[in-house]
């Protein structure tokens, strides 16, 4: 049960700064998001895919249906909204839900998943790493800025949910409905969420929406639950303002990924297409860092598992 107070006199808004070197590591908190797989490289195929297969079924040209889109991903600034369909403008046009769902929504569902599932992998040495961790007794819990909802099934998919000791997101989406109270999603779906099967094996603590990073009270509650102090934990991260500010600011250790901010020229001009603004800064916030390095940290990794050494060097 999490303490009702912060241990070692920690206070919220006011963080005790350690140094780091003084106390071994005994929690890891680890970004998502280019951190332990890129981002990029499968939200891009895996958005063309589904524009593509809407552009299909109505004959609506590209334009159209991705600025559609974009501006209910902009909305909930998430391009893993998974009901953006019936909540564009294209679904106006086809105000049946039943036909809409079945000859629009669903190849174009069946098309992103495809493609997610091809190209969302983890990176190197990521799930070697968290075994290791687990065989060190080094609990891992990870905090991003997701929505509760794309977090869980990343975790899931990719069988972090198995290593996790807690996964801390931002609030999930709630399910649309029409203006006369039908719910606008697929039987299928409905009876999954019922049964569980969208639920990761791990603990997923809903944050509140004003605890986004670089809001450090996200990263203050984990090292309350966990009864640790800040100096004992390893964060890791590949935004310098997000993930390694907000370490600094807690005084924990802090771990860039600068791997996770490798993206091509030609997948920033194509993720520029298919993704808002106001997304590509919450999942990919390293993107906007380029050429600026607005602090210097302390730890730089080519690979997410040189936390290790770090580890073995804070003993």
């Amino acid at each position: 049960m999490p303490r009702k107070e912060p241990p070692y006199g920690l206070r919220w808004g006011n963080p005790r700064v350690v140094n780091a070197r003084d106390m071994p590591v005994r929690l890891v908190v680890t970004d998502m998001d280019n951190t332990m797989y890129s981002w990029v490289d499968y939200i891009v195929p895996a958005m063309e895919a589904l524009v593509a297969a809407v552009c299909q079924a109505t004959g609506f040209p590209r334009i159209k249906v991705v600025q559609s889109l974009k501006t209910v991903y902009s909305k909930y600034e998430s391009n893993e909204y998974p009901f953006a369909l019936q909540e564009s403008t294209i679904y106006a046009e086809f105000p049946e839900f039943g036909s809409f769902d079945k000859l629009i929504i669903e190849p174009a569902r069946m098309a992103f998943a495809e493609a997610r599932k091809k190209y969302m992998k983890p990176y190197k040495g990521v799930i070697s790493t968290l075994e290791a961790l687990k065989e060190r007794k080094i609990p891992v819990v990870a905090l991003t800025d997701a929505p509760r909802n794309p977090a869980e099934q990343r975790a899931k998919r990719m069988g972090f949910d198995q290593f996790l000791g807690s996964l801390y997101t931002l609030p999930g989406f709630q399910l649309p409905a029409s203006p006369e109270g039908q719910t606008l999603v697929a039987p299928d779906i409905l009876q999954k969420e019922e049964r569980g099967l969208y639920r990761a094996a791990c603990d997923v603590i809903e944050l509140p929406r004003d605890y986004e990073k670089p809001n450090p009270r996200g990263l203050l509650q984990i090292c309350q639950t966990w009864s640790v102090d800040p100096a004992e934990v390893l964060v890791i991260g590949d935004s310098l303002k997000k993930d390694i500010g907000v370490a600094r600011e807690v005084g924990a250790i802090d771990c860039w990924a600068e791997y996770g901010t490798y993206v091509s020229l030609e997948y920033r001009e194509r993720l520029d297409i298919i993704s808002a603004a106001s997304v590509t800064r919450r999942h990919a916030a390293s993107v906007y860092e380029s050429g600026q390095l607005p602090l210097k940290a302390t730890h730089v990794m080519s690979s997410f598992s040189q936390i290790l050494d770090v580890i073995d060097e804070a003993r």
